[in-house]
């Protein structure tokens, strides 16, 4: 019985040891499992935009631990994907994260997940990654309205002055016909012989027919109602007084010609620059004859353009503005930029153009129109890189400022000079054009953009926060399409942020240097709330919006 009672003993002993024994080790590692844990030391991190590396710091303590990615293109390679161990005190890892280039217009988001081994925990490392380029903001309003857009175009080369450098009817369809450049507005000139008048009456008929307006102008009154008269001690042509009634029906007779043969004129000018030599007139003058015959002009149906001076001067323009009965017979407010426009630094010149970008306010409802200019700077010179008119910095740095420099100051329409000239909107075959005879020039490029974006439009407030780039914005007259034009004068590639709501589909053009209107990359904002556009250094874009 004595030795049965000791191994009775021995074996409850064992029992509550082995019970003791078992309970500690639980608690500890209860304990272990507390004290585990691995973690970023930042929650975050900002990356730039092009692809990259940079280091990433976890701490950690007795667990091992391995890294997983979240969703998204940010993050290329990470080394180590995994470490640590389990009987390690708290430690510091440094891993090594490769980041692919962020090539898009929105800034990205990647998130890195550590979970630790032992207790199965996971913390987040979220990386944010520039976009490509900084946006720039254009905003822009559709209630706020300026004037309408009636359109662009230029000057049929005329008959009298370029008979070996006409238009052909296959060049003019490219710059007016369906699948074209979109010009909307063809000039002609009024011949002094009433026997040539039926040169132009195809061209006419074919931009007509593809939506353009046209209108002419007279150049010569005709030596039959002329005389010679001096001005500033020049010889020049000027019509007689007496035969305004005949000059007037001149006009008149051009009118029904061009109708009788399918032509509708849209408008007519008076006297094309009254103030050069072609046909001299005072300014008191020209109110006189709008005044005296205007009426009969305008009874056939066709529209009235005056002054149509060098300059836009007020020398001219106030007089017809200021002449009720005058500018009653004046449906359009007309004239040239041949004594400049864009150089604001110049105190000449800064007059003239805040002068005209005055007169919309002052016009009651009408329209002003700048119906010729040109640039051809070196065209005289026999060194080729005098050629400016032959580069593309200096046509966007002329034509394409000056056409949203006027459409910044009111004007309804823009008609360059000639259309086919080595300086114009089409090459012809002299040596200094910069493309072959029938192709479109830079400049041609440059028009097109306004045409096929703002003719038949209303322009609408827009801004940016970078002066380097300027914008116009269209309505159109259903109010569901907005179309910008930007010209981007800095060196670089620029992003525009557009933060319009309810865009439902967007597409944009670009001509650069190396580009003819060719389609570039558009992309939505998260929230659907605008777009953002990429405009390459020195370049004109344009952007149809519709909502």
């Amino acid at each position: 019985m004595k030795n049965i009672a000791s191994l009775f003993c021995f074996f409850l002993t064992g029992i509550l040891l082995w019970a003791c024994s078992d309970g500690g080790n639980e608690e500890a590692n209860v304990d272990e499992r507390k004290s585990a844990y691995a973690l970023f030391l930042k929650k975050s991190i900002i990356v730039s935009a092009g692809e990259n590396q940079t280091d990433v710091v976890i701490e950690w303590a007795k667990t091992s631990w391995d890294i997983t990615l979240g969703k998204g293109d940010v993050v290329k390679n990470i080394t180590p994907m995994s470490g640590g161990s389990n009987d390690g005190e708290k430690q510091y890892t440094k891993i090594q994260v490769i980041c692919n280039a962020n090539t898009t217009m929105k800034q990205r988001t990647q998130t890195i997940h550590i979970t630790d081994k032992v207790n199965k925990q996971t913390a987040d490392l979220l990386i944010e990654q520039d976009p490509a380029f900084k946006s720039v903001v254009l905003n822009i309003d559709p209630v706020v309205k300026y004037q309408p857009i009636v359109g662009f175009g230029g000057m049929y080369n005329p008959k009298i002055w370029c008979g070996g450098n006409l238009i052909s009817a296959r060049q003019l369809d490219k710059m007016y016909g369906n699948g074209g450049l979109g010009y909307s507005i063809l000039r002609l000139m009024v011949y002094p012989n009433e026997s040539d008048w039926s040169a132009d009456v195809e061209a006419a008929k074919t931009a007509q027919e593809n939506g353009a307006i046209v209108f002419a102008c007279p150049w010569d009154c005709t030596d039959a109602f002329s005389e010679k008269i001096k001005v500033n001690g020049k010889e020049i042509k000027h019509l007689k007084k007496e035969n305004y009634g005949a000059y007037a029906g001149h006009l008149i007779r051009y009118i029904n010609f061009m109708k009788q043969n399918g032509v509708n004129l849209y408008a007519i000018s008076i006297q094309n620059e009254p103030d050069m030599d072609f046909t001299y007139w005072t300014p008191q003058e020209i109110v006189d004859f709008v005044k005296q015959y205007g009426a009969s002009i305008r009874e056939t149906g066709v529209r009235l353009m005056s002054p149509e001076a060098c300059g836009t001067q007020p020398e001219y323009t106030d007089p017809i503005i200021n002449d009720a009965d005058a500018f009653a017979q004046t449906d359009i407010v007309a004239g040239h930029l041949y004594q400049g426009f864009l150089d604001l630094n110049n105190g000449y010149v800064k007059n003239r153009h805040d002068y005209i970008c005055g007169l919309y306010p002052r016009i009651q409802g009408k329209t002003w129109w700048m119906t010729e200019h040109l640039f051809n700077d070196g065209e005289k010179s026999d060194d080729p890189s005098q050629w400016e008119f032959q580069k593309w910095q200096y046509s966007l740095n002329h034509l394409g400022k000056e056409i949203h420099m006027c459409m910044e100051g009111y004007c309804s329409a823009y008609v360059y000079w000639y259309l086919k000239r080595f300086y114009g909107l089409m090459g012809d075959n002299d040596e200094r054009c910069p493309v072959s005879e029938g192709e479109v020039t830079k400049n041609g490029y440059i028009m097109a953009h306004y045409a096929q974006y703002a003719t038949s439009t209303t322009r609408i407030k827009a801004a940016t926060d970078n002066t380097g780039i300027c914008a116009t914005a269209y309505i159109n007259e259903s109010n569901d399409e907005i179309t910008v034009v930007l010209l981007n004068f800095t060196g670089t590639t620029q992003c525009i942020e557009i933060p319009l709501a309810g865009v439902k589909n967007v597409s944009a053009v670009e001509t650069n240097e190396n580009k003819n209107m060719e389609t570039v990359k558009v992309e939505s904002s998260e929230t659907g709330n605008g777009v953002y556009v990429l405009l390459s250094g020195n370049s004109i874009t344009s952007i149809r919006l519709t909502l």
